[in-house]
């Protein structure tokens, strides 16, 4: 089969474009034809090998959309040719955690196309629990454009107990991640200040639900305090992680949260001590999403209260120049279709 596989680390080019074995699926596992598979910016960090190490090779793709070609023994024959996509988070399915939905605090936590190989292929093995039905309506694109981003959003938004009338401070707005908080802050009732440095994508975050947009940097405090009335925020919605956490930090309200799911900059940054005692701040760690935080955007995308704004779609053979695309900066998603 055609496949698309991190061989060794380093810029996009070092890709491998080519044919490899085509996987065979295990007792409790689906073989799915991949139709359309989304680049994130976990796929390109993954590749540069900077801030995650994992075994290569490894075939990247964390959202993805298909049908079901074979099964295992143990999963019912009848779920060949279903309709699905990708549940990004892979756990056992039968600890505490994972029973009430909280697959991100399993003990065998880990993640399609980082854990065990990705989308990026005309064929993927995944766990039967991890290929969920793609709701009626919802063609190849669109499934494979929200199972990570908007599932990692609702459960950062949830981890910083965000309230209907709050205000969030939302970093990397205009890509995938925060362009999916946007939506669902919205949907929750919350004031939302994108942060964003493309000015010209302003008016498409507003039209996304962002009632003001600041650019990051050193006027970015106050242009916060004039969107909350002076107070500052009450969430910051971070995963830009080193070059932006200080500022982040800084513009938090009294009682304010910090909820941070990513470090694309970096893990290593400063923290303001006195800031953290005298505003009693709170700072929120969030790996990954729970399985309830998957159902709730899915209900959401199947009632069209969230639409992921896919921004160029292209064939799993231009998986380089995807990568480039995204390391430029895009508004939106970029998916590959296989």
């Amino acid at each position: 089969m055609f496949a698309v596989r991190i061989d060794r680390y380093g810029p996009p080019e070092t890709l491998f474009l080519g044919e490899v074995p085509r996987p065979v699926p295990g007792p409790y596992d689906v073989l799915v034809r991949v139709r359309a598979v989304g680049v994130n910016r976990l796929d390109l960090l993954l590749r540069e090998g900077e801030v995650f190490r994992i075994p290569l090779p490894r075939m990247a793709g964390t959202d993805l959309a298909g049908e079901i070609a074979a099964v295992g023994e143990h999963v019912p024959s009848e779920r060949i040719g279903e309709r699905v996509f990708a549940a990004p988070i892979l756990a056992c399915g039968q600890c505490a955690h994972c029973l009430r939905g909280d697959d991100n605090l399993c003990a065998q936590f880990g993640t399609l196309g980082s854990t065990i190989d990705g989308g990026y292929a005309e064929y993927v093995r995944l766990p039967a629990r991890n290929a969920v039905p793609l709701p009626a309506g919802m063609d190849w694109v669109e499934g494979a454009s929200f199972g990570l981003t908007y599932a990692t959003a609702a459960a950062m938004l949830r981890r910083g107990r965000l309230q209907a009338g709050e205000s969030v401070l939302i970093f990397g707005a205009n890509g995938g991640l925060g362009h999916a908080a946007v939506e669902l802050a919205r949907e929750a009732g919350a004031r939302v200040i994108a942060v964003s440095r493309q000015r010209a994508l302003d008016a498409a975050l507003i039209e996304r639900g962002a009632h003001a947009v600041v650019e990051p940097g050193a006027g970015m405090l106050d242009a916060v305090r004039e969107a909350t009335g002076g107070r500052g925020a009450d969430l910051a919605f971070e995963h830009v992680g080193a070059a932006t956490f200080e500022h982040a930090l800084a513009a938090l309200a009294m009682d304010g949260r910090l909820v941070l799911g990513g470090i694309t900059t970096g893990s290593e940054a400063k923290l303001d001590l006195k800031a953290v005692f005298t505003k009693r701040l709170e700072v929120l760690g969030c790996r990954g999403s729970g399985r309830r935080d998957l159902d709730a955007v899915l209900e959401l995308a199947a009632r069209g209260r969230v639409n992921p704004h896919v921004a160029q779609v292209l064939p799993l053979a231009q998986a380089v120049q995807a990568h480039r695309l995204l390391e430029r900066g895009v508004y939106g998603k970029i998916v590959l279709t296989v």
